[in-house]
């Protein structure tokens, strides 16, 4: 989270640095970090919403990983 802040402020300084040249290099650098962030408000909106209990996965059959072997069959 905190690579995130220090991020986000180094974007805000850098792009009000480059308020009085408009360009469409300023735009697509504007339009880089506007995915950016969106980009790390969805992360981190899938980070509140999910639970750590993993519930979805497929519980496994009870003899799952035994190997029997019995002599003399072959």
């Amino acid at each position: 989270m905190l690579c995130g802040v220090i991020g986000l402020l180094f974007n805000a300084v850098t792009l009000f640095g480059r308020a009085g040249s408009l360009g469409i290099g300023t735009w697509v650098y504007v339009t880089a970090i506007l995915i950016w962030i969106g980009g790390m408000v969805l992360f981190g909106l899938g980070a509140l919403l999910s639970h750590n209990d993993f519930d979805g996965e497929r519980p496994l059959p009870e003899d799952a990983g035994d190997i029997r072997i019995i002599a003399g069959t072959l």
